[in-house]
C-alpha cells in the first residue's frame, strides 16, 4: 500500500510537470520526457492517456499534443501586432535569400508582410502575389509587381479564389515565402479558410522552392482548412527552440530547418 501511495504520488508531481512543459510548447514527445524523468516508454504512456482521458492533451504518434479549440483567424492588422519581434527576426533572415533576377512568390500573411518592408530597397526582383497590402507596400519601390486577381477576403487584404488560382497556374517562380495560421505535426499546415489553402497549395505547386515563415505562437495550433504536409514544404525559418528529437523528426523529412 505505502508503494502504491508513493507511486501516485511520483505520477502526481510527474504529470504537472508535463503539463507545465505542455503549456509552455504545446506539444511532448514520449523520448524527451522519458529522458527529462528518467522514466519508462510505458510509464510515460500511461501519463499520457490519462491526461487525454482528462480533456488535456491529445494522442500523437510518439507524443502529444496540448488540446486546443481550431483556431478561427485574426484580422491582418491583429495579425501584425502580435509577435512582432519574431517576425521581424525570421523577415531578416528570409530576405537574404532572395537574389537578383528571381522571381518569387509572396504568400498574404503577417510574416510575409515584414519580409515585403524588408525588399523594399532592393532591385531586379520580380514579386507576384495574392496579397493586396503588400502590393501597395512595394508599390513605390523598384521591384516588379504582379497582383493576382481573385476574390478579396476583407480582414486579410487577400486574393482567393479561382480567378487567383487560375492565373497562378500560367506562372513559375523561384521561390515561395508563405506563413500559416497552425502547424501540427500530423495534420500539417493549416488555415481557417478552405479557399484561401487551396490557392495556398497552387502557389506551392508553382515554385521551385517552397520556404515556410512561421513564430512560435504557430506550432501545435490547427485550423479549418488543410494546405499541405509538412513534408511539402523545403525550409522553415521559426523562432521556436526545438529538441533534438523535434528537429531529428523534421530533418528526416528531408525539411531544412533555421531557427532565428
Amino acid at each position: 500500500m505505502k508503494q502504491q501511495n508513493h507511486d501516485k504520488i511520483f505520477q502526481e508531481e510527474r504529470i504537472q510537470e508535463i503539463m507545465k512543459i505542455l503549456e509552455r510548447e504545446d506539444r511532448v514527445l514520449i523520448n524527451d520526457l522519458c529522458e527529462n524523468f528518467n522514466t519508462t516508454p510505458v510509464t510515460i504512456r500511461k501519463d499520457l492517456d490519462l491526461l487525454e482521458k482528462q480533456g488535456v492533451l491529445k494522442r500523437t504518434h510518439g507524443g502529444a499534443i496540448l488540446h486546443k479549440p481550431l483556431f478561427r483567424g485574426l484580422a491582418l492588422n491583429e495579425k501584425e501586432k502580435l509577435n512582432s519581434d519574431e517576425k521581424e527576426r525570421i523577415a531578416e533572415e528570409a530576405v537574404k535569400m532572395i537574389n537578383e533576377g528571381d522571381v518569387i512568390i509572396l504568400d498574404s500573411g503577417s510574416t510575409t508582410t515584414f519580409l515585403a518592408r524588408k525588399m523594399k530597397g532592393m532591385k531586379g526582383v520580380t514579386v507576384i502575389t495574392n496579397a493586396v497590402n503588400i502590393a501597395l507596400e512595394l508599390a513605390d519601390s523598384d521591384l516588379e509587381v504582379i497582383l493576382t486577381g481573385g476574390a478579396l477576403q476583407k480582414n486579410s487584404s487577400t486574393l482567393v479564389g479561382p480567378l487567383a488560382d487560375e492565373m497562378l497556374k500560367k506562372i513559375s517562380a523561384d521561390k515561395l515565402f508563405h506563413g500559416v495560421d497552425g502547424i501540427d505535426y500530423d495534420l500539417g499546415l493549416t488555415t481557417p479558410d478552405i479557399v484561401e489553402a487551396n490557392t495556398s497549395r497552387v502557389m506551392m505547386g508553382r515554385a521551385g522552392e517552397n520556404i515556410l515563415l512561421v513564430d512560435s505562437s504557430k506550432f501545435g495550433r490547427r485550423s479549418l482548412g488543410v494546405i499541405c504536409k509538412i513534408e511539402d514544404i523545403d525550409k522553415m525559418i521559426t523562432t521556436r527552440k526545438m529538441s533534438k528529437t523535434e528537429l531529428k523528426k523534421l530533418n528526416d523529412l528531408n525539411l531544412e530547418v533555421i531557427i532565428v
